[in-house]
């Protein structure tokens, strides 16, 4: 099973779970069924920037995702840099988002904090795809920080494993 579009999957739960009426759910686990979910109030607002940026990737917004991000955003997935913003939603994030459709999500942890400039966002989710049996655990790390428009994703990582 290929790791990297599972990967992006994962961060669909998220924002699945926090929109659940504006997006198509497969599989959401309820957020009183997650294993530990810590969010601090200063980070709700970065919160909802990850789950906005995971829902445009996976449903193939791209203007919308890059416009979320830092212009030197880097985004990263098991130890491979695939680019900066612009390289990123240019090329890779194409594949990264047909990959997303049909893939089962359900959260299993979300903890976030935040400073007054800097905030992260770490999320484990477990992600299915729907014609195969088997599953891939995969964390997520966002880093944002605050500009003069809000929130904006600086740097994401995400990496899994059979899970």
């Amino acid at each position: 099973m290929r790791v990297r579009p599972l990967l992006l999957a994962v961060s669909l739960a998220v924002a699945t779970l926090a929109n659940a009426p504006a997006f198509a759910q497969t599989q959401a686990t309820p957020a009183a069924a997650l294993i530990t979910a810590h969010v601090v109030p200063a980070a709700r607002d970065a919160v909802v920037v990850a789950d906005t940026f995971s829902a445009a990737l996976s449903s193939g917004q791209l203007d919308t995702a890059r416009q979320l991000m830092t212009p030197d955003a880097v985004v990263v997935a098991n130890g491979q840099v695939l680019g900066e913003r612009d390289a990123y939603i240019d090329g890779a994030a194409k594949g990264d988002a047909a990959a997303l459709r049909g893939v089962q999500r359900e959260l299993l942890r979300r903890e976030a904090g935040a400073g007054s400039d800097v905030a992260w966002v770490l999320s484990e989710k477990r992600v299915r795809a729907a014609a195969q049996g088997g599953s891939e655990v995969v964390m997520e790390s966002m880093l944002l920080i605050k500009t003069p428009s809000g929130w904006k994703i600086t740097q994401i990582h995400w990496s899994g494993r059979h899970g």
